[in-house]
């Protein structure tokens, strides 16, 4: 078992976070995020509206909140979801040092594809996240404006016909097509 070097942390996520788009690490490889555009960075903001909303004392709700998933050794990994959520119980046991970037997984996080995202990456983090604790993932594709949660027990997709429910997270529930609807472009009746 390795002993995990939490100055060296600190370094390597300044060193990571300094460029943009952020820098991931999985499985030890440098893994450029994909730049957001416009309606991503909308959904991502709509769905941390409603995880915020929802978490209010039960946890810390964030968008690209670095986590170190596997801290130490080869293989290291740290992702940064587009939106990720850390219960109270979780985000007690660290200081606020570590908090900026947790040497564990987030509770629930989110993830919104970009049109340049590797289907393999996705899959990989998805995999990744669940290993390591995290209870619920949730995949964001715009283009066929649906929500793919997985648990690690069962995937679920939810489409624009759908409420969002789900037993890893009692109580967070929303219209999927409204959240979609949201995100897309206003235009104006002049």
């Amino acid at each position: 078992m390795q002993t995990i070097d939490f100055a060296e942390l600190a370094r390597l996520t300044d060193e990571l976070d300094a460029e943009k788009p952020y820098i991931e690490l999985i499985d030890g490889l440098d893994v450029r995020k994909m730049s957001p555009k416009r309606r991503h960075g909308r959904l991502q903001g709509k769905l941390f509206t409603i995880l915020d909303a929802w978490a209010g004392e039960r946890g810390e709700v964030a968008p690209e909140w670095r986590f170190w998933l596997v801290p130490s050794g080869a293989r290291r990994t740290s992702l940064v979801p587009d939106v990720a959520y850390l219960s109270r119980e979780r985000a007690d046991t660290l200081d606020d040092v570590l908090l900026e970037a947790p040497p564990l997984s987030p509770d629930i996080s989110v993830e919104v594809r970009s049109p340049g995202d590797p289907l393999r990456n996705i899959e990989r983090k998805i995999e990744l996240y669940l290993a390591s604790g995290t209870k619920l993932v949730l995949d964001v594709d715009p283009k066929s404006r649906s929500i793919t949660a997985h648990d690690g027990a069962r995937v679920r997709t939810f489409t624009s016909m759908d409420r969002f429910e789900h037993p890893a997270a009692p109580g967070l529930t929303f219209e999927v097509g409204a959240l979609f609807t949201a995100s897309e472009r206003r235009r104006s009746k002049a």
